[in-house]
């Protein structure tokens, strides 16, 4: 705390713990705050949860993870779907039966991610079930964990991955094409080669965004 003091004082001086929900933090962010003095733990929820389901502790907790269940809702991975089940879960959508049906079985709400679950409990999501990619020899992939990986990549500012004609396509808005382009050769290099990105396509402008400044995806 006194040697990062200078930027603490930014925080108001008294800050030590940061929850964070909505969208996973990389765990480089995480870690740089924790270097500083600033813990900061990743939870995971939905609105039909009420919204929490999982966050990590003070003092249990798993770096890359969103947490760990809380005590009244009980999770587990059917199909590679993150699925929920307690308490905390909404009855159905109000006047809106198959909706209803759609996403609550027995009990269980689908949450629409994917991921797993540890030894240990801790939950990892790793991308939306309606944005997953399956190729016609059956791999499955997910375009998100493509793009995290492209994002690290200088000069690349927004990315989206998706398949055209059975090839894995990288839409970009960047600056450099051509460092763009020899970090993605570099990046295919530690992929199989189903999962190799084997198309890119660069914009002129920004994905067009959701009101939550999201952006708007395509297939």
């Amino acid at each position: 705390k006194k040697l990062f003091r200078s930027i603490l004082k930014q925080f108001g001086g008294h800050l030590e713990l940061v929850v964070s929900g909505g969208a996973p933090i990389k765990q480089k962010y995480i870690d740089g705050l924790g270097d500083i003095g600033v813990q900061v733990l990743n939870g995971y929820g939905i609105t039909e949860c009420s919204p929490v389901i999982a966050v990590n502790r003070n003092r249990y907790f798993r770096g890359n993870s969103v947490g760990f269940p809380v005590k009244c809702c009980e999770v587990k991975i059917i199909d590679g779907e993150i699925c929920a089940k307690g308490l905390n879960i909404m009855l159905g959508y109000y006047h809106d039966e198959a909706m209803t049906k759609e996403v609550l079985e027995d009990g269980w709400f689908k949450t629409g991610d994917l991921g797993y679950i540890d030894r240990d409990g801790f939950i990892y999501i790793t991308g939306r079930k309606k944005n997953l990619i399956i190729l016609s020899n059956g791999e499955n992939i997910s375009p998100e964990e493509l793009e995290e990986r492209i994002q690290e990549i200088e000069y690349v500012k927004e990315v989206v991955v998706y398949a055209e004609d059975g090839k894995i396509v990288a839409e970009i808005f960047g600056e450099d094409e051509e460092r763009i382009r020899e970090g993605v050769k570099k990046m295919n290099q530690d992929l199989p080669l189903y999962k190799q990105i084997q198309k890119i396509r660069f914009r002129d402008a920004e994905f067009e965004k959701t009101n939550t400044k999201k952006i708007k995806r395509f297939q």
